[in-house]
């Protein structure tokens, strides 16, 4: 697919630590009535979507507009049964899950610890097939490889689509959700707590060899093994030298600290300075979105600014939603530019003239504003500016956790002739990018995208299928790397 990546380049995305201005809420009460502060939340993100997010006036997504309200009203509803943190947290992920936008999120402080059954699921294909288990456990667990059919007479397929995915992601047609959803069978997650949920008793499995077994199910508090089955780790960015001509490139953080910026500069140095490469793998494991930008950087010192200008233009443009918090937003954003990159960078300069057109656009009470369309590929100083740029084989890799940044690096670099996709299924987008958040009465930290794509070439909440799927632990970069060296 071809897309235009001198547009899609400018998504500065604002996601990287930054705060819009907190709710004018009292404090939490000393006693807390979980049952009224989600009220309170549930009142406070409502207004803040009418406001602030562009979905609320956008005349070309009346399924929005109708969730904003509906979805209000049922999660009002479900706030009668709240008694504890918990439940105040699963209902306040029921209203977001509704937007099926992953820019539109919820940090909860101090949720309290996850429980689970000592194994964990993982969907291939079909199946739902047991992929980790706990190093010691009261009762027998289902081995490694074993699918699980059922859980106390339910299919789960049935349990996640009907009883967890409410309330943790509703984007069903998107091959990452599953990936995600099957892990929480086992799990009784901390961050995606299901309101009243009924634990599962047993389970219907079926070994390796064949044989059906029913497996009786010990939930226990984790003690320190569950977080590193369910983290994303995120690989250093790094350029490694594999020999014979192969490297591999890290491509893991678009949301660089000021130190992290440093050591990409040396990166894009030594990445413009091989001569010898006939090979180059871009790995996008833990990349977690943030400043496009970055993504630039590292494509035009791989291939030449030269080969990203000749890209195919579309008509594909941004449109803000005018609000003050969207101003506030990008103040902070100029802040956070500032110190990572300097005041004389080219982020810094983009920032700056939006935040102007912004306090002028608000100035005079205009509801949209349009982002410039100048890229930074064009600016013969940019840190990854190339002349030459590499012509082997080219391939990607990606994880199910892919979206914002991360997939406008994955639209250009698969618009390249010849290039091999690899790995997971990416995670999707809707139009609606770049985030502002703010704090809750209750403590928590909400987050909603701030403008709106309008003419871009993959479609709302679209994702990428790799050609080779890999079927292992997507997180073991050695195996990955062996397997994908194996298939190139």
């Amino acid at each position: 697919m071809k897309t235009a990546y001198k547009k899609i380049a400018l998504a500065v995305c604002l996601c990287a630590g930054l705060t819009g201005p907190d709710v004018e809420a009292e404090e939490p009460p000393p006693t807390k009535d979980w049952k009224n502060l989600t009220i309170n939340d549930l009142s406070v993100m409502r207004q803040r979507i009418v406001t602030s997010h562009p979905g609320a006036i956008d005349s070309n997504n009346e399924v929005f507009t109708d969730w904003v309200e509906r979805g209000y009203l049922e999660a009002s509803q479900l706030s009668e049964r709240v008694n504890s943190r918990k439940d105040s947290q699963a209902v306040l992920n029921f209203y977001i899950a509704g937007f099926k936008d992953g820019h539109v999120g919820l940090n909860q402080p101090d949720q309290g610890n996850s429980s689970w059954a000592g194994f964990i699921l993982e969907m291939q294909g079909q199946n739902f097939v047991v992929k980790q288990l706990a190093k010691n456990w009261s009762v027998p667990l289902p081995p490694i490889g074993s699918k699980v059919i059922s859980c106390d007479n339910k299919s789960v397929r049935e349990i996640l689509q009907s009883e967890i995915s409410p309330y943790v992601d509703r984007r069903l047609d998107l091959k990452s959700t599953w990936l995600h959803l099957a892990k929480q069978l086992t799990v009784d997650d901390a961050n995606y707590p299901v309101l009243a949920r009924v634990l599962s008793k047993s389970c219907l499995v079926v070994l390796p060899n064949g044989v059906r077994q029913n497996f009786n199910l010990l939930w226990q508090e984790d003690r320190g093994q569950l977080d590193a089955f369910l983290r994303q780790p995120q690989p250093l960015q790094s350029l490694q030298n594999l020999g014979g001509g192969r490297y591999w490139i890290h491509v893991s953080n678009f949301m660089p600290s000021a130190a992290e910026n440093a050591s990409l500069d040396k990166m894009l140095d030594v990445i413009k300075s091989i001569d010898d490469a006939k090979l180059v793998v871009l790995d996008t494991r833990g990349n977690r979105g943030g400043n496009s930008l970055v993504g630039t950087e590292i494509l035009s010192a791989l291939l030449g600014s030269q080969m990203v200008k000749s890209l195919d233009e579309s008509s594909a443009y941004a449109m803000w939603r005018v609000s003050p918090f969207a101003l506030t937003t990008l103040n902070n954003a100029l802040t956070t530019m500032g110190r990572d990159y300097g005041g004389n960078s080219e982020a810094y300069n983009f920032v700056f003239s939006l935040t102007r057109s912004m306090e002028l656009a608000l100035q005079e009470k205009k509801d949209w504003l349009r982002q410039p369309s100048t890229s930074s590929v064009d600016q013969e100083g940019s840190r990854g500016f190339n002349a030459r740029g590499f012509k082997g084989k080219l391939a990607l890799v990606t994880d199910s956790f892919c979206a914002s940044a991360c997939l406008d690096f994955v639209d250009v670099v698969l618009s390249i002739p010849g290039v091999v996709h690899l790995g997971a299924s990416t995670s999707g987008d809707t139009d609606y990018i770049d985030i502002g958040s703010q704090v809750l009465p209750s403590g928590a930290q909400f987050w909603i995208p701030l403008k709106v794509w309008r003419g871009r070439a993959r479609g709302n909440n679209q994702s990428y299928d790799p050609s080779f799927v890999f079927d292992g632990d997507i997180n073991d970069t050695a195996a990955v790397q062996k397997w994908v060296l194996n298939n190139l």
